[in-house]
């Protein structure tokens, strides 16, 4: 099983030069995961659950904040205290050394290298949590993110009708705390 996997927070620069707070997600931020979820575009709930999602539903937005620093993992990006991108992974569960991984950042903030900055923060963090690889599931019609995982050289398939992409990671297990 995985070790705590860690999200320091930080302040780092956007590729635009856009001051991003990168911080991990806590399980009672239910309104500012519901809040995300409703100003995104009908596209980008598309892209981010590879499906139509008109509405959040409760199962769902619980699983969303269900975080445990674990097998599942959420880091927020804000940008002048704004949720500008939420990204998580969830450890497999029939592949225990692999981590499924979705992000999703706001319209008015895409393409300014925020999805980037939390892909880092998830694959610093799975490193450190014992995580030997992080998986993606794409729609092959979300070409920001599939030109975000070439520019990163994760290994692309196409498959069962998505884009599969599997990166391996530097395993850095966190220390024990006593």
């Amino acid at each position: 099983m995985p070790s705590v996997a860690t999200v320091a927070a930080a302040t780092v620069l956007a590729h635009d030069g856009t001051e991003v707070r990168l911080r991990p997600l806590r399980r009672e931020e239910r309104d500012l995961v519901a809040g995300f979820f409703a100003g995104l575009s009908e596209e980008s709930r598309r892209r981010r659950f590879l499906g139509p999602m008109p509405r959040l539903p409760e199962a769902m937005l619980r699983h969303l904040v269900g975080v445990d620093g674990h097998r599942h993992v959420a880091v927020v990006a804000e940008v002048g205290g704004v949720c500008a991108g939420i990204g998580r992974y969830v450890v497999l569960p029939d592949e225990p050394d692999a981590a499924e991984v979705a992000l999703t950042v706001t319209d008015r903030f895409q393409g300014r290298g925020i999805g980037r900055l939390l892909l880092g923060a998830l694959a610093s963090a799975a490193g450190r949590g014992g995580v030997g690889a992080l998986v993606y599931l794409v729609d092959p019609g979300n070409r920001p993110m599939l030109a975000l995982l070439r520019s990163m050289e994760v290994e692309l398939r196409f498959r069962d009708g998505l884009v599969q992409g599997r990166q391996p990671l530097a395993r850095r297990r966190a220390p024990r705390v006593a």
